[in-house]
């Protein structure tokens, strides 16, 4: 069964491709778009793994714009003011971006980009500081490499930086007041997206 479905879907999605190579208009397409990729720390904050997902409009064969929401887990955020403790983090960023892309050869191209949005950011309780969980202002910046197949299929490795804003932890059984600690990152990411 798990066969005859996994087949059933192939084959929709080559004919939704075929047809869509004969009737799609050059270059203005709704797309949807998966991503993984990783983050290593900058000062604060530890190594993490990105998994994303988001819809887009490829405007032209220039420009291009999408909002990717993501997760970010297994990472740790150190608090100076924690007596240089770590504390377990995942931040969910919801990034609505825009992307300039210079075609250099027959399907491939290189762009910059950069983004804007929010992130919901968690840290786990510490020794003396209680986890928070809160909403930041995020962004981001990078340039990379797209590579597109054909009308259905295109792949994208770039490198981001990124500012998810801070994680906090709240003190308590008896120390006073709380603190916070920056969350940014460089990020290399590989994405697939799915023309419509």
């Amino acid at each position: 069964m798990k066969k005859l479905l996994l087949s059933s879907l192939a084959v929709a999605g080559l004919m939704m491709c075929a047809s869509s190579v004969s009737a799609a208009e050059p270059g203005r397409a709704p797309y949807v778009v998966g991503e993984a990729g990783y983050s290593f720390g900058t000062k604060n904050a530890e190594d993490a793994g990105i998994l994303g997902i988001g819809t887009g409009y490829h405007i032209n064969e220039f420009l291009r714009t999408d909002v990717i929401a993501s997760y970010r887990g297994w990472g740790k955020l150190k608090f100076k003011g924690a007596n240089d403790q770590k504390s377990d983090l995942w931040s969910i960023p919801v990034l609505a971006n825009i992307y300039a892309t210079y075609p250099v050869y027959d399907g491939m191209g290189v762009y910059a980009m950069g983004g804007i949005g929010m992130a919901l950011n968690k840290t786990k309780s510490i020794d003396g500081a209680k986890g928070k969980k809160r909403f930041n202002f995020a962004w981001n910046v990078g340039a990379g490499i797209d590579y597109t197949f054909n009308n259905c299929w295109s792949l994208d490795l770039g490198y981001r930086f990124t500012d998810l804003g801070n994680g906090r932890v709240k003190a308590r059984d008896g120390y006073v007041g709380s603190t916070k600690s920056d969350i940014r990152s460089h990020d290399i990411k590989l994405s697939a997206r799915y023309y419509f």
